[in-house]
């Protein structure tokens, strides 16, 4: 009986003997949706070396039920009928699960998950408008709410703040910054199905609702919800949003239509900063925003040991795609939520300890020994366990009961005030606002 190799196994063995095979040889190695791998190679059949396709068959044939079916292992440049597609395809990247390992150029054929390698799409830091995802691999700690409050923050200080519900799956964003007889007609699931079938016009205009949050600031909380006020066929809509739609220019993913309107909605709205309300999870809809979208991404943790699971479970993703990794580490900031009132000491150390080992052994680059990377020491991205300007240093959100249950009421009716809030989201408003203070370009 032949061995059985799993997808991790698989996976190792194919970078490490494919990537030494193909050192300087222009290929990409094709993992299809199943995980079975082959590679294509950027030469006629004629022009490689039989010493190369005979290396390259055996070790894909030992990758077992991983391995591309018999006769399909290797693809050549003139044995297929479109090179361009595979070659010249933005979604391959370089992948390095281990940093003293070979590279390899993947293309990665996946149902979901490829929008979490969008390095392209990570939108310029002097963008019109500031950009911040609220994102928690977890849900259930407190990041509608922190954003709420970011929203109410900044329109005390005169900006105007355009809140976009990513969260689709999840909507209530609008619960707690619109009463019920304010929600707009639409949210942003009427405008993907719409736009679809080339009529997002005929809902845009009412896809927005400013919310009395903001009524006594100087500014303006603008609210674009995922559900508008009509609440039936949600969920038929819902199931429609993320297929590809058609173009001259091709099919045109769920990404892009995503970016599409928040930049249509910030051209109508001319907002100061835009806060975006992320899926939590590993969905592609959560990568939309912190890859796609954002130029800040804040990362919401509880400290338990599930958070720090899921967290490098992403971040080990980032960073077998180095070029991914560099262009979205510098825009994440930790936010610690829900910090508790007791044992405060101990807790934030160890949360902090948490956090830098994750960053450490994922997106920070390495100082010793000084070879490891092929990067002056001075360029190097890594900081020190307790450098408070650092990534992985937490912005802290106390636990208070005070917020259970919150809804943007509460404030107009004098329930919370400002002792309130500044006791529970001081320390965490005051980081937010330099971030909406960022020259505009």
């Amino acid at each position: 009986m032949s061995k059985v190799v799993l997808f991790a196994d698989a996976m190792t063995s194919a970078v490490q003997k494919i990537g030494e095979i193909t050192k300087g040889v222009p290929a990409v190695m094709i993992r299809d949706m199943s995980g079975r791998i082959r590679v294509a190679i950027n030469e006629t059949r004629a022009g490689i070396p039989p010493v190369i396709l005979t290396a390259l068959e055996k070790a894909i044939v030992e990758l077992g039920a991983y391995a591309a079916p018999p006769g399909s292992e290797i693809l050549c440049s003139d044995e297929l009928f479109d090179p361009d597609s595979v070659f010249n395809n933005p979604d391959v990247l370089d992948f390095c699960p281990d940093l003293n390992g070979p590279t390899v150029r993947l293309l990665d054929r996946t149902v979901v998950g490829q929008d979490w390698l969008r390095s392209d799409r990570v939108p310029p830091a002097a963008s019109a408008a500031p950009r911040i995802a609220f994102y928690g691999i977890k849900g259930g700690v407190g990041r509608s709410t922190a954003m709420a409050m970011a929203a109410h923050d900044l329109a005390k200080g005169g900006k105007r703040v355009l809140v976009v519900d990513m969260d689709l799956e999840s909507p209530g964003l609008s619960g707690l910054l619109l009463p019920s007889d304010q929600v707009p007609d639409y949210g942003l699931v009427d405008w993907f199905v719409e736009d679809a079938l080339g009529q997002g016009p005929a809902v845009f205009d009412r896809l927005t609702a400013v919310s009395p949050l903001s009524a006594n600031t100087t500014g303006e909380i603008r609210v674009a919800p995922a559900i508008g006020s009509d609440l039936k066929y949600y969920v038929s809509k819902l199931s429609r949003v993320y297929t590809d739609i058609g173009s001259e220019a091709g099919p045109v993913r769920f990404i892009d239509r995503a970016i599409r309107i928040v930049q249509q909605l910030e051209e109508r709205h001319r907002p100061d900063v835009v806060l975006i309300d992320s899926r939590a999870g590993l969905h592609d809809l959560a990568a939309v925003s912190i890859v796609g979208i954002a130029d800040y991404s804040f990362l919401f943790a509880s400290g338990t040991d599930a958070t720090w699971q899921g967290y490098t479970a992403l971040f080990s993703h980032w960073k077998a795609f180095p070029e991914v990794a560099r262009a979205i580490r510098e825009r994440l900031c930790v936010v610690y939520a829900l910090f508790p009132e007791t044992d405060q000491t101990a807790r934030n150390q160890r949360f902090i300890e948490h956090s830098y080992s994750l960053f450490l052994e994922t997106l920070y680059d390495e100082i010793e020994p000084p070879t490891d990377l092929n990067i002056p020491e001075q360029d190097r991205f890594t900081f020190d366990q307790h450098d408070s300007t650092a990534p992985h240093y937490p912005w802290k959100i106390k636990w208070s009961g005070r917020f259970q249950e919150f809804s943007g009421s509460m404030i107009d009716q004098g329930v919370l005030d400002d002792l309130d809030i500044t006791g529970a989201f001081g320390e965490f408003l005051a980081r937010v606002r330099p971030l909406a203070e960022r020259s505009q370009a």
